[in-house]
């Protein structure tokens, strides 16, 4: 998928989109060198999609303090569903979920593991961000850009000395700045599949956001492994990124 064409993109984007509008939900592909698709919490959940949601989904979707927070994770999960289906043809109401020891989820369906199948999912306010790969382990994070009160103390305790240097280099700390450094600090400890486990400390993802519009990216190496990590500053309110571990040979 690494080499993808732009027509062949508007094609997969028309179809994949298509897709989630049956499914009553609303969401555009965003330029990844894998299927990145950013969705929009409905107003309402479409009937179907909530029923190809399986026991454990709906019983997390009902333990949310909020009516917009269950409603936020059921159209998240069934976005992913609907998407898995149309990428690796999976029926959405037979897929399964396995985790991996660090919680990082595993697409099964009728016949066991989906050979390749890899996804990531994200979400912040309104904003649900969902990814598939064929090419290798993902990850993707998107944050509402909003004040942080105590940005400059969490620079201190999750980023590398290079890092503090860079964002004190770019000028006073914006919420946007921090953000962008965060938004790739977790995309890439969920391609790794570690989560937390791996200290964002621990790595150095580089300083900046809006890498381009196309496939901008920076290396990264997190315990011996080596991936590639972009990230978009969309609208202004929204920071994205994505990461993907590099396939080996």
């Amino acid at each position: 998928m690494a080499s993808v064409s732009p027509a062949w993109i508007g094609a997969e984007a028309w179809r994949a989109g298509s897709a989630l509008k049956r499914a009553g939900l609303a969401g555009r592909r965003i330029e990844a060198p894998f299927p990145l698709w950013l969705v929009t919490v409905p107003d309402a959940l479409d009937a179907d999609l909530v029923a190809c949601l399986d026991r454990a989904e709906n019983a997390r979707a009902h333990r949310f303090s909020t009516a917009f927070l269950s409603r936020r994770y059921l159209a998240a999960h069934g976005a992913l569903r609907v998407l898995g289906e149309y990428y690796f043809g999976v029926p959405a109401a037979r897929q399964r979920y396995v985790p991996n020891a660090f919680g990082k989820p595993c697409l099964h369906g009728i016949a066991g593991s989906v050979s390749g199948a890899q996804c990531s999912i994200s979400y912040s306010r309104g904003a649900i961000l969902v990814a598939w790969s064929a090419d290798g382990d993902i990850g993707v994070d998107v944050e509402t850009v909003r004040p942080i009160a105590d940005a400059a103390d969490l620079v201190t305790l999750h980023c590398t000395a290079a890092e503090q240097a860079a964002l004190k280099a770019a000028g006073p700390l914006t919420d946007l700045g921090f953000l962008s450094v965060w938004v790739r600090k977790e995309a890439c400890m969920k391609a790794l599949g570690k989560g937390f486990a791996c200290p964002p400390s621990s790595f150095d993802c580089g300083v900046g956001h809006g890498l381009g519009s196309g496939f901008g990216t920076c290396a990264v190496e997190i315990e011996g492994h080596h991936m590639d990590c972009g990230n978009y500053d969309l609208k202004g309110d929204l920071a994205v990124a994505w990461a993907r571990l590099r396939l080996a040979g």
